[in-house]
């Protein structure tokens, strides 16, 4: 299916190609769709998260609960996820297709939060893992 609308504003949704895998970005509100383990992958690839054009901007709680968001790709009620790592962030998941909607900012955020720094990252470093 050939996704063109935004779930946040309605914005058109623009293809963004980084290392060979297509994702989906609003022309308005920069928000990006993800299908199912895009996220995962780009969140691996060195620089990715240039494709990500906002800044983050933590929602509250409130605010991440009140408004139902439809998926581009079935147009069912998305899950809100809260991911409470390093950066805490709100997004958007599928439960039928499992693609996944970043606001502005929320995939540099979910990056950062897979990143291993410190002695662990060294030592795997060396290991090889």
């Amino acid at each position: 299916m050939n996704l063109s609308i935004c779930p946040k504003c309605k914005g058109n949704l623009e293809k963004v190609i980084y290392e060979k895998i297509e994702v989906n970005r609003c022309c308005q509100c920069r928000g990006i769709w993800f299908d199912s383990l895009e996220a995962e992958q780009l969140k691996n690839i060195k620089d990715s998260e240039t494709i990500d054009l906002g800044n983050f901007q933590e929602e509250s709680p409130s605010e991440s609960l009140q408004n139902k968001v439809n998926c581009p790709r079935c147009q069912v009620p998305m899950l809100k996820i809260f991911d409470f790592d390093k950066y805490p962030l709100w997004y958007e998941t599928c439960v039928e297709c499992h693609g996944i909607w970043f606001d502005a900012g929320e995939f540099q955020q979910f990056k950062h939060n897979f990143q291993q720094k410190g002695y662990l990252a060294q030592a795997m470093k060396i290991l090889r893992f």
